[in-house]
């Protein structure tokens, strides 16, 4: 089983997030923020007379665990729907799961 983080910008998670439910995948998704090779936005207040530089860049992070067999078809997809936008994606091994309900382990928890 392989872990697959995607952080990218939040105009893309209705598009990743609909290539992932057409693939059948349970999905996890959160906000986050960070310092990247992208400058952080500047805002404009008090009506245009000052500018504030955001610390960090907000982005979303899209987490789901897949088969081995997926991992290839997951990361396609992911690309095939962020081709304009920045972002990475971290693939990691993940040991074992376990559903807490059925209790269930392995790939048949996911």
């Amino acid at each position: 089983m392989k872990r697959i983080e995607a952080i990218i910008p939040h105009s893309g998670l209705p598009h990743i997030s609909g290539a992932l439910k057409e693939m059948g995948l349970h999905f996890t998704h959160y906000d986050t923020r960070g310092l990247g090779k992208t400058p952080a936005i500047s805002v404009e207040f008090d009506r245009g007379t000052s500018t504030m530089i955001e610390e960090f860049n907000t982005n979303v992070t899209v987490m789901t665990i897949v088969n081995d067999s997926m991992v290839d078809s997951v990361i396609e997809q992911i690309l095939n729907y962020s081709y304009n936008t920045e972002g990475k994606i971290f693939v990691s091994g993940v040991d074992d799961a376990i559903d807490i309900k059925t209790k269930r382990r392995g790939d048949s928890a996911l």
